[in-house]
């Protein structure tokens, strides 16, 4: 689905942003979206060649990123600071979905992965982002989690134990910093028309068709929809929101 701009197309101009996970789907259409209104951004990868992928386009950087690694979070921080001066926004996107299968089904490893991406990778990037964004006494960080933090699907188990992590940390992180002028919420995005849910052109899942039958609107949504509510969360029409758990799900959460 194609959508309009936001009003202010420039609103985060000058501003500096990290987007992990950049090199597709939601995470590359929030890069550059962010890049559009103005931002300098960091697109940040474990895959450097889809990352620079995302960075085709004016105002993104490409750098290479495992978000389980401590040191390598950190060090992507201290660059970005030190090239450009400063981090105004950062968006915790890199997640995985795992292995399909009931929870009796499911190894320790299974669960391992998962846990380390999503929630391990959210923790790195709020404990190397958040200091920073502290001394100045501003900065916005929106962490992307999942309509499944609200609603479980069966199979997913794990994913979403992990994404009502997000949620937590969210919260958690947000009542800490706001005293010190930063904001932290996160997107809970519905399905959305990706290779993690629609496939590949040569593998497709199904699960377009089958989620346009359960969602509400009728539909799933566009990676540059989600982008849109990140935009906002980050910027300063969200000025007086923190700790917020923002479904973009076209109604599915509370569906029946």
């Amino acid at each position: 689905m194609s959508i309009e701009p936001s009003s202010s197309p420039r609103e985060l101009a000058g501003q500096v942003a990290v987007v992990t996970g950049a090199g597709g789907g939601i995470g590359r259409a929030i890069a550059r979206r962010l890049a559009a209104a103005g931002a300098r951004v960091i697109a940040a990868d474990r895959r450097l060649t889809a990352a620079q992928q995302t960075a085709d386009v004016d105002g993104i950087d490409a750098r290479e990123l495992d978000v389980t690694d401590s040191s390598a979070v950190a060090d992507l921080i201290g660059a970005t600071i030190r090239d450009h001066g400063a981090l105004d926004v950062l968006v915790n996107n890199a997640g995985i979905v795992g292995r399909r299968a009931p929870l009796a089904e499911l190894d320790e490893a299974d669960f391992d992965r998962v846990m380390a991406v999503n929630v391990k990778g959210v923790f790195l990037g709020l404990r190397h982002g958040l200091p920073p964004m502290l001394e100045r006494g501003r900065g916005a960080i929106v962490n992307v989690a999942s309509v499944t933090a609200v609603r479980n699907e069966p199979q997913l188990g794990v994913y979403a134990a992990s994404k009502h992590a997000v949620v937590a940390l969210t919260r958690a992180a947000a009542i800490e910093a706001a005293p010190r002028g930063v904001r932290v919420n996160a997107l809970l995005p519905g399905p959305t028309n990706t290779p993690m849910v629609a496939g590949t052109p040569d593998r497709p899942t199904g699960a377009l068709e089958a989620y346009s039958r359960t969602v509400p609107l009728g539909r799933v949504s566009s990676p540059e929809e989600q982008a849109e509510v990140a935009l906002f969360l980050a910027s300063p029409r969200a000025s007086f929101v923190t700790g917020e758990a923002l479904l973009a799900d076209g109604g599915l959460a509370y569906s029946t």
